[in-house]
């Protein structure tokens, strides 16, 4: 962009979540990354309230950091101010009050607003939907304001922007979309589908406090420093993923979100300002592997191979028995119901279906005790007798 004080993202270091501190840097990458004009606005805020988990474990956005984003809408003369999201499990008031975000709500002039109803939003041009069943409070909003928590994420190597959208769908109907669309790139496919076709949407990302390790849920906080703003979910993915040593062409659906948002294959990197990429340090932060990069390696093998040799290297969900607290957040969350609780002698045994399991990792995702990992388990596919049990 011409404009030295204008630019695609806005970056600006931030080293905790103190309340002036945070009113100003907010109020800067608003005017950086141009935000619209919400006076007299119905504003439906979405932060990510991933689980029932508290602040410190980086889970979920910060509720100071929702808390300034509602005192900065206010400020510039919305009508109303609706916030909320829709865990994959647990009671969206549980998850929001025991994060904190409830209260920051509250305290600072914000509706909470319950994602239970849905109602069809189309879908133009995209890939893989041409419409789906997004939270009914759309059709009420002029502007939606997207508050992510940058992150690790199990099945998609990095999530932010476009995957906190995502959770516009109510409730457990996130899961059908794993059973849809089980492939790591079919699914991002079907996000960018999800985040490009929200209308009139401008993103805050918390990057003070980061998650690195096994996010999205499992992993454990890295400060980082930083906020970031844009009116574009692709090109804010593309500048976070960077921040923290990614590589977002390695990231296929950082690349379709790109492109798509370009109109062209050639992906131009977005101007930030004030602060450019290689100034933010990461020394230190858990990377995850590029997820989608062993699918177009098992594709790429004849049929007759590509089975057997899934089964041998392809990651999958590890249930670890002396740390399951027997809450069945995972087996209620598993869209192909590979999951069985066990609670026999004494003990929570997570018994997991390989031949219905479809690797998608909510089950990770969503357990609050790091009972289930991420790995590989070929003794556990390759061995298996035929006339023992499925679950294993």
């Amino acid at each position: 962009m011409n404009d030295a004080k204008r630019a695609d993202v806005a970056l600006l270091r931030c080293k905790d979540y103190e309340s002036q501190k945070l009113d100003s840097i907010i109020a800067q990458a608003a005017e950086i990354a141009g935000f619209p004009d919400i006076k007299g606005a119905t504003v439906l805020v979405k932060p990510n309230i991933l689980n029932a988990s508290p602040s410190a474990k980086a889970v979920t956005t910060h509720p100071a950091f929702v808390g300034a984003v509602i005192r900065f809408i206010k400020s510039r003369g919305a009508k109303d101010v609706l916030v909320g999201d829709s865990p994959g499990w647990q009671p969206s008031v549980l998850a929001a009050k025991t994060s904190g975000i409830y209260d920051a709500i509250q305290h600072n002039g914000g509706t909470w607003a319950d994602f239970r109803e849905a109602s069809p939003h189309p879908v133009a041009g995209g890939k893989k939907l041409r419409n789906v069943p997004l939270t009914t409070l759309l059709k009420q909003a002029d502007v939606v304001i997207n508050l992510p928590k940058l992150k690790n994420h199990r099945l998609m190597t990095y999530t932010g922007a476009m995957k906190n959208l995502f959770g516009l769908i109510p409730g457990t109907a996130k899961s059908a979309m794993h059973l849809q669309y089980p492939g790591v790139l079919d699914f991002g496919e079907m996000l960018v589908d999800i985040a490009l076709s929200v209308p009139r949407c401008f993103t805050f990302m918390d990057g003070v406090i980061a998650m690195q390790g096994e996010g999205p849920g499992s992993g454990t906080p890295y400060s980082l420093g930083i906020v970031l703003a844009s009116q574009s979910v692709a090109m804010i993915d593309w500048v976070a993923a960077r921040c923290v040593g990614y590589d977002p062409t390695r990231i296929a659906y950082l690349v379709d979100g790109m492109r798509r948002t370009h109109g062209s294959a050639t992906i131009a990197e977005p101007a930030t300002y004030p602060l450019s990429v290689p100034e933010i340090g990461h020394e230190g932060f858990e990377k995850l592997p590029y997820s989608s990069e062993l699918g177009k390696r098992l594709n790429a093998l004849p049929n007759t191979l590509r089975s057997f040799a899934g089964s041998l290297i392809r990651l999958r969900p590890i249930s670890h028995t002396g740390k399951c607290v027997g809450c069945g957040a995972c087996v209620e969350i598993c869209p192909t119901k590979a999951l069985k609780l066990d609670k026999k002698h004494s003990s929570n045994t997570i018994r997991i279906d390989d031949r219905l399991c479809i690797t998608c990792f909510c089950c990770h995702e969503v357990c609050p005790a790091k009972a289930i990992t991420v790995g590989r388990a070929p003794l556990r596919i390759a061995h298996r007798p035929r006339n023992l049990p499925r679950y294993s």
